[in-house]
């Protein structure tokens, strides 16, 4: 493996505090083949609460199924299920019997409440139980709802985890779905040393499955810590990125985790350099790179040193600096807005929040990289900073988890899969109904968060209240929102003077609305389809 940095500028004018950036970089070697890969000892804990049923658990049951096909005999896999009980489905075994696992998998059934708590710490147990430093030991947590039985206190819950990692079990969480604490689930990975994902729609699971098993399969390097050992050069040492960070004084040291096959590792630091008296080169700091490196002989450990010196000289420093470092800046100052826009909008500062956000923006425009990247992430930035004045019509649970999410993975030096859930997003809005328009045809059911329905009865009332006949429970909805009536064979929606209002086709109704097959109905933010067939 080959360790690096580069700072956005290496000339410095003497007797002038400034702003260093440094990144730091270890570029890895290339994937292993299945015959030096280090073996597999996985738990994969599911949630099987009542909120999973339907399309949820068919597409988890999938994606659960194909982690299996693509694990190989040298491989040890349990399976642990919770609701508000836990249950052990596979305890472990090596992965031998795929077709006999699948089988028992197809016989998963939702009920309940939600014991995560419960579920993960199973989980942690059988992976201890077969704890070896020649294997990767991980528990995947994969979750719809909060944690509502067992243990819910998210401190708790976390140090828990740091607990769990400082044992050699690492735990990665997947949230499913809009109902899940992000928060909770980002503190949990981040503790416990593994990678965070939001599966923002069922579809999506055996993707976001996909994506950690091949990051399990290629690990070629494990345990990577980046230390910086300041001098009286340098007063202050701040991360760009979201890393575990830990400080003896004079070293600061960030774990980064895994290092996987043909992978470009960096970390971005901000250093403040006090003035600096001496002109010529002056060494600021120390850079150390340590990981165990994987070999088909077992691992070793490495440790890197390196100096990181400047050149300090009379008058103005080269104001053009290095191009890569200062991308890297924006993308993470970009993604620490987001972060800072969302604890805002949580207290409902929305003006703040789009003023956090537009400054991002302007910063990528003043720096006048032309970067596709870059280019890319201006434009999302307004985007979202013009969406965030909407208040509470545009900040929901949904949009929180996304913004939240495309924050952690950039600063986790993910940035890839920012752009992943953008695109996906995208398609999501664009994509049209599969029901073709039918005026005057009377809808007999609906389609709402992946699940279909009949429409019976004389009167439907959709709200949050657990009165109505569909409860809608979303934040932008009201309690009892609007109604559909049947009138001579025909269904009519009127609005119950709700705050965000009822729309048809996007426009917003005032009166009572005669519906039709392929009718899009928007309650808040829920969209509902009609159909002419159940």
């Amino acid at each position: 493996m080959k360790a690096d940095f580069a700072l956005d500028y290496d000339v410095l004018t003497v007797e002038r505090p400034q702003k260093l950036y440094l990144m730091a970089r270890l570029v890895s070697n290339a994937t292993p083949t299945n015959q030096t890969r280090r073996p597999l000892n996985i738990s994969l804990v599911l949630d099987r609460s009542g909120s999973m049923a339907g399309n949820k658990l068919e597409y988890t049951r999938q994606a659960a199924q194909f982690l299996v096909q693509h694990l190989s005999a040298n491989d040890t896999l349990s399976i642990v299920l919770y609701n508000e009980q836990v249950t052990t489905l596979i305890p472990p075994d090596s992965v031998s019997q795929k077709d006999a696992i699948s089988q028992r998998l197809n016989q998963i059934k939702a009920s309940g409440m939600t014991n995560l708590s419960g579920g993960w710490l199973e989980g942690c147990k059988w992976v201890e139980e077969g704890l070896s430093a020649e294997q990767m030991n991980r528990v995947i947590l994969m979750t719809d709802g909060l944690a509502n039985r067992g243990v819910t206190n998210t401190e708790q819950l976390v140090a828990l985890a740091r607990q769990k990692r400082q044992s050699n079990v690492i735990t990665t969480t997947m949230g499913l779905g809009t109902d899940f604490n992000e928060d909770l689930l980002i503190a949990m990975a981040d503790a416990g040393g593994g990678a965070f994902y939001f599966i923002e729609s069922p579809e999506v699971a055996p993707t976001i499955f996909k994506e950690e098993l091949r990051d399990l399969l290629n690990v070629v390097g494990q345990n990577l810590t980046v230390s910086v050992e300041t001098t009286e050069h340098i007063s202050m040492v701040n991360q760009l990125n979201a890393y575990n960070m830990h400080s003896d004084g004079k070293r600061v040291s960030f774990s980064l985790g895994d290092i996987y096959g043909n992978e470009v590792k960096t970390l971005l630091l901000e250093l403040s350099i006090p003035a600096l008296n001496e002109i010529g080169e002056c060494e600021i700091a120390r850079l150390r790179f340590e990981y165990d490196e994987i070999s088909s002989g077992g691992s070793q450990h490495q440790v890197l040193d390196m100096p990181i010196v400047v050149n300090v000289k009379q008058g103005e420093a080269d104001s053009e600096g290095n191009h890569e470092v200062r991308r890297s800046v924006l993308l993470l100052q970009a993604a620490r807005a987001r972060r800072d826009a969302v604890a805002a909008a949580d207290k409902g500062e929305y003006d703040r929040a789009s003023q956090i956000l537009k400054l991002a923006a302007n910063a990528i425009e003043d720096s006048q990289i032309l970067h596709k990247e870059l280019v890319e992430e201006h434009e999302v930035l307004l985007q979202q900073a013009t969406e965030m004045q909407r208040g509470d019509e545009f900040y929901d649970s949904r949009s929180r988890k996304m913004m939240a999410t495309q924050a952690i993975y950039t600063m986790t030096d993910r940035h890839e899969s920012t752009q992943s859930l953008r695109s996906r997003e995208v398609e999501r809005l664009l994509k049209t109904p599969a029901e073709e328009q039918k005026p005057g045809v009377t809808p007999v059911a609906i389609t709402w968060r992946e699940q279909t329905m009949p429409l019976r009865g004389e009167l439907i009332r959709m709200g949050r209240a657990p009165q109505n006949e569909i409860i809608l429970e979303a934040k932008n909805v009201s309690r009892f929102h609007c109604q559909i009536k049947r009138e001579n064979d025909r269904l009519v929606i009127e609005d119950l003077g709700s705050t965000n209002g009822t729309y048809v086709n996007e426009v917003r109704i005032s009166e009572p609305h005669m519906l039709s097959v392929g009718d899009i109905v928007r309650v808040g933010h829920e969209q509902i389809i009609f159909h002419d067939h159940d």
